[in-house]
């Protein structure tokens, strides 16, 4: 059939063209519009209770035996020098160092190859189903991939290539104290296991016997002391490990994550499954005109997806430790394969295509077909109220022609233009779609929002006190939403006797007879299913104790 020879476009254009697909799948303007999401809830508390001159990450109280300081530290920075929501601060965070890894990721594929390697290696980083996804979530998994490659790519720089093995040591060990800070042991590991597998692993004694190996160590242990030491319990230490290595689920539920993986790995690629393979087509390595780096990155690959799969009950989110060095492999053999395999690839772009019809025409079906005609067709677990302002009619109209006129451009230039500006332009058409009708749809989600406001009303007409919380693991970010201050604590006792009133949440009457306790919520008041009580306690007179 020939060789295929892509049609170039200017480097400065393919520029623009990531940028304008990063602000078209990441919308940071929108980032805020729904509530503190799952885990987020404790994220905020712990950047509202953050205290800069620490590392002690606290949470109503409590030091959080598994957290880690910067992500906490970086949100609280924003959150406090901007005055923006704590929604927005948690997920801007986590969206500008998205950003910052496709930068990085750029200028790691460019600097082998060239500018076209560089835009689809930061096309598939951001682009990907699990970046647009996860990535806009506000939770440190993204700083802590952010560090970790950053780490990688020094240790290979100085050290592999440059042969600056002080320089290299030095550098990445201090990278990677900061990655220990933002997602702690995990990022350890997900360093130190590929080196097992290197070519020579346990040959290079001298390169450990560097000095700047000696200054890069030292700095690494003093972060993990600083972190360990720093008020923290040691007499917790062991259920930390314990929950990092193991979580409390049975072998069956191992084994159907383990089982999963391999099907839910190319969805969380996708589009770029499409060609996520080509990196370790033995037919393009022998062609290979870096292939030290591309094998250092495959074996980073492998390590990784290794440790991914078969660690127990990993987050989806850690899959951002392998998609950064996967990107940088597949925009360096990008040229190669298209010139190879372009003609066989170019054939399966037309299910991108279908798929961006779709997606425009499900747009304008869901913002204008009335919601009366759908119910019979898609079970809604909540209104299409999200539709009525006009405001947002508008902006869903425009998105639905410009959906439009991606899935026409996919169609027009699917067989001419490069495959890897129809990927990025087939994840925008999903981009557009899951901005301007799921999150809408989820954004309705405001149980924690209203929780927290029945307990700020319930408190403002009662005397000034702190809010205590007790027999209750969560609920983080409904009280957040309160406004209050609110302490955690294990027991009764642990109360203060010194303050005249105190306010309890509880699932049960607290049997702590030195106080008086009146609810002040509803008698049948639940939440999610529980039913909660929030307790007035006043401290009885001394001779009625």
């Amino acid at each position: 059939m020939g060789i295929f020879k892509e049609k170039p476009i200017a480097g400065w254009a393919g520029i623009l063209i990531l940028i304008a697909a990063f602000l078209a799948l990441y919308e940071p303007w929108g980032l805020g519009i729904r509530e503190l999401f799952r885990e987020e809830g404790l994220y905020a508390v712990q950047a509202a209770e953050y205290d800069l001159h620490s590392a002690v990450v606290t949470a109503h109280g409590v030091t959080s035996q598994t957290a880690f300081p910067l992500f906490p530290a970086l949100v609280s920075l924003l959150f406090r020098l901007t005055g923006v929501p704590m929604e927005y601060a948690l997920r801007l965070v986590s969206v500008i160092i998205l950003g910052a890894t496709a930068v990085l990721v750029y200028f790691a594929a460019a600097s082998e190859r060239s500018w076209r390697s560089g835009c689809v290696a930061a096309a598939m980083f951001l682009s990907s189903w699990l970046s647009v996804e996860k990535g806009t979530d506000g939770y440190p998994a993204t700083t802590s991939a952010f560090l970790l490659l950053a780490a990688q790519l020094v240790f290979f720089q100085f050290g592999i290539r440059r042969n600056s093995w002080n320089q290299g040591w030095i550098f990445n060990l201090a990278l990677l104290s900061l990655g220990f800070l933002a997602g702690g042991f995990p990022v350890l590991l997900f360093f130190v296991f590929p080196m097992f597998f290197f070519r020579r692993p346990l040959s290079v004694k001298s390169k450990f016997s560097k000095p700047g190996f000696a200054v890069g160590i030292t700095l690494l242990a003093a972060t993990v002391g600083f972190w360990l030491f720093s008020g923290w319990e040691l007499s917790n230490r062991g259920a930390m490990l314990q929950e990092f290595l193991w979580q409390d689920n049975s072998f069956q539920d191992y084994l159907a994550n383990v089982l999963m993986f391999p099907i839910e790995l190319p969805l969380r690629l996708m589009p770029w499954t499409l060609i996520a393979w080509i990196p370790f087509c033995v037919a393009l390595q022998a062609l290979d005109e870096t292939p030290i780096f591309s094998r250092y990155l495959r074996t980073l690959c492998f390590a990784t997806l290794g440790l991914l799969w078969l660690l127990p009950e990993n987050d989806p989110r850690e899959i951002f430790f392998l998609l950064g060095p996967w990107s940088i492999l597949v925009g360096i053999h990008y040229e190669l394969a298209m010139r190879r395999y372009g003609f066989k690839i170019r054939r399966l772009l037309v299910i991108g295509e279908i798929f961006a019809f779709f997606c425009a025409a499900l747009l304008l079906t869901v913002c204008f077909v009335p919601e009366a005609w759908l119910t019979p067709f898609i079970s809604l677990g909540r209104s299409l109220a999200f539709r009525e302002p006009q405001s947002y009619l508008l902006s869903a109209a425009a998105a639905a022609a410009v959906t439009a006129v991606l899935a026409m451009a996919i169609r027009h230039g699917r067989n001419s233009w490069p495959v890897w500006l129809i990927l990025l332009l087939i994840s925008v058409a999903g981009g557009l779609f899951y901005w301007n009708v799921m999150q809408p749809y989820r954004a309705q989600e405001n149980d924690k929002r209203i929780f927290g406001e029945t307990v700020a009303a319930a408190l403002a007409r009662e005397p000034a006190g702190k809010l205590y919380k007790s027999n209750i693991l969560d609920l983080y970010g409904e009280l957040y939403y309160s406004g209050t201050e609110v302490r955690r604590i294990l027991e009764l006792d642990e109360l203060p006797t010194t303050e005249e009133v105190v306010y309890l949440i509880s699932t049960e009457f607290p049997q702590y007879p030195d106080r008086s306790w009146v609810n002040l919520l509803a008698p049948d008041y639940s939440y999610r299913g529980h039913r909660l009580f929030l307790w007035k306690g006043t401290l009885r007179p001394a001779a009625d104790n």
